[in-house]
């Protein structure tokens, strides 16, 4: 289970501007294309920062659930 501190940090490893369109998207439930509009962003731009976005926190994610399991 993911804890939601985990999530807040995993949030704040991203680049400022990823973690914006995250919560745009997943939080508050914008379409794509309404954050193009909002960040004056080509749609499929917003799509491939959201994916490498998610990417890049389940990576985190991955990296500090290993090391938490090594410590123990």
């Amino acid at each position: 289970m993911v804890t939601r501190e985990r999530v807040e940090s995993l949030l704040e490893a991203l680049d400022p501007v990823d973690r914006s369109m995250l919560i745009l998207k997943e939080v508050e439930g914008f379409s794509v294309g309404e954050i193009a509009r909002m960040m004056e962003l080509n749609g499929n731009t917003v799509k491939v920062r959201l994916f490498r976005a998610r990417r890049r926190m389940v990576e985190l994610h991955r990296k500090r659930a290993l090391k938490e399991s090594r410590q123990d």
